[in-house]
């Protein structure tokens, strides 16, 4: 079985992956966590190949800031198929190397092209591909873009997404759980609610 869990950053998405291994293995399961934000191939292709350089010559590192490309750039083009294609490969990777009896992905491969999505990337022309791959049972965690924007500072993420960018993220997120039939649990409560709000929907 495969769970997906979606939210914007500071969801909570993390807490209740953990929360949700413990549970499932006191349960006898096999489980396993797959962070959704590992590279395969492509931090290779940016930093070390020629053509990747030259898709991203105009960006600079930033630890406290964020990046979003010109809406004419190669950037905004290229760097979505090869976010999915990588993201395709490491999630093919990670089931043909495990064979335990339940996976949760802290996100998913949508998670990826929703935020490229809110950066000003060209994702539409492969919405048909990201947006109907999906696990058994995918659950959105909803917060508020103000909460997210409070928790990302009080954790010191490397790099911090300001209101507006986040709540195009939540925009897209509800509207493509919505159209997919995805639960939506507004994260508004304790993490114990949301969590029993989850278990309750997986009914194990």
């Amino acid at each position: 079985m495969e769970i997906s869990l979606l939210g914007i950053d500071g969801s909570g998405k993390s807490t209740q992956s953990k929360l949700l291994k413990k549970y499932l293995e006191n349960k006898g399961y096999k489980v396993t966590i797959v962070p959704f934000h590992k590279w395969v191939f492509a931090n290779f292709f940016r930093d070390k190949l020629r053509f990747g350089k030259l898709i991203d010559q105009d960006r600079k590192p930033r630890k406290t800031s964020y990046y979003a490309p010109s809406k004419k750039s190669m950037s905004a083009l290229i760097k979505p198929p090869v976010a999915l294609i990588d993201n395709i490969i490491f999630y093919l990777k990670v089931k043909l190397r495990n064979d335990n009896d339940i996976y949760i992905y802290d996100r998913f491969i949508c998670a990826t092209q929703i935020k490229l999505n809110a950066l000003n990337y060209h994702t539409g022309w492969l919405k048909f591909i990201w947006s109907n791959i999906k696990t058994d049972y995918t659950f959105y965690i909803d917060i508020d873009p103000h909460t997210s924007l409070t928790r990302q500072k009080t954790r010191n993420d490397p790099y911090t997404y300001p209101v507006e960018i986040l709540e195009k993220e939540r925009y897209e997120y509800l509207r493509l759980s919505r159209i997919k039939n995805y639960t939506i649990i507004k994260n508004d409560n304790t993490v114990e609610d949301t969590f029993e709000k989850i278990i309750n929907k997986l009914n194990i």
